[in-house]
């Protein structure tokens, strides 16, 4: 593996193998906020992500092991790692199990799909300023968030505007944290999240210790159920996923994932939790993925 200087990678044209990892993908984040939300029921945002993301190490670190990829690690590292832990893993997540306690899972879910829209913003702050398509796509995905969460979300505090609130920050954090993988980019992916979720726990289990405590008592079948499903397949297998898609078919064709995710996180929550689907919602999304398409569409065209 290259550590990536001036060379570019070429991609062949995605098969079928691809867009099937492409869809497992996509089912196995959009689905997160599903379960999430059955989880949340029991365990407050914080204890549940401490336990998701305590397992989801466990489970990367055996893998790790298995293939040998343990690295040598720098003070740099290890502080760069700790920084990535709280603000890629810890901190976000806990702000979308915070969201999804409020709001139906599909919302978070939508709102996440704004991720390269911020990010396109965050670009200014390195003299990156967006071209038309960026600032029309910010406008239409904006656009998109009114018409979802509704205006009254903006005009009271009730559980709208803190489901808003709590997805919006989570969008703003990952986005920001995208930056920040620049710190670790001379490790390989497996190592990265690996110890990203390795320093996550240690953010995460003494907060949910010092805040929530000790649960009271086990919780019922189908939120265990539940929190290994977060741990297993949308936090272990969904990056191994990510991994294995992006060394395939290259980023590009695995940044449809902003597209598809949203579409499987509402699928599932009008299946299976009995969400409703209004007119006011589907013109929501449509709104929000049109936005990030519009953003997206010169670096696909140049690609």
């Amino acid at each position: 593996m290259s550590s990536g200087t001036a060379t570019v990678q070429r991609f062949g044209k995605p098969g079928a193998t691809e867009f099937i990892l492409l869809g497992v993908l996509s089912t196995a984040w959009g689905s997160s906020y599903m379960f999430t939300k059955v989880a949340v029921a029991e365990f407050s945002p914080i204890s549940l992500v401490a336990i998701r993301i305590f397992i989801a190490a466990i489970i990367m670190c055996c893998i790790l092991t298995a293939r040998n990829g343990w690295p040598r690690l720098t003070r740099r590292d290890l502080a760069a790692f700790a920084f990535l832990g709280f603000i890629a893993n810890a901190l976000p997540l806990t702000l979308i199990a915070t969201s999804v306690s409020y709001v139906d899972s599909s919302v978070p879910a939508v709102t996440m799909a704004l991720v390269p829209l911020i990010t396109a913003c965050f670009g200014i702050l390195r003299k990156e300023y967006p071209d038309w398509r960026n600032v029309l796509g910010i406008i239409v995905g904006l656009a998109g968030i009114l018409a979802l969460f509704g205006p009254d979300a903006f005009t009271s505090f009730g559980s709208s505007a803190k489901g808003l609130l709590a997805a919006s920050s989570a969008a703003v954090v990952f986005a920001a944290s995208l930056f920040g993988m620049a710190l670790v980019r001379h490790h390989n992916s497996f190592t990265t999240t690996t110890l990203i979720l390795i320093f996550a726990t240690f953010w995460m289990i003494p907060v949910a210790l010092l805040v929530d405590g000790l649960p009271p008592h086990l919780p019922t079948h189908a939120v265990m159920g539940a929190v290994l499903v977060l741990a297993t397949l949308n936090t272990a297998m969904g990056n191994l996923l990510l991994f294995a898609l992006v060394s395939r078919a290259g980023p590009a064709f695995t940044s449809y994932n902003n597209y598809l995710a949203p579409v499987a996180a509402v699928t599932c929550g009008v299946a299976f939790l009995g969400e409703a689907l209004t007119l006011r919602a589907v013109v929501g999304i449509i709104l929000v993925l049109l936005g990030v398409a519009i953003s997206t569409l010169r670096r696909r065209a140049g690609a």
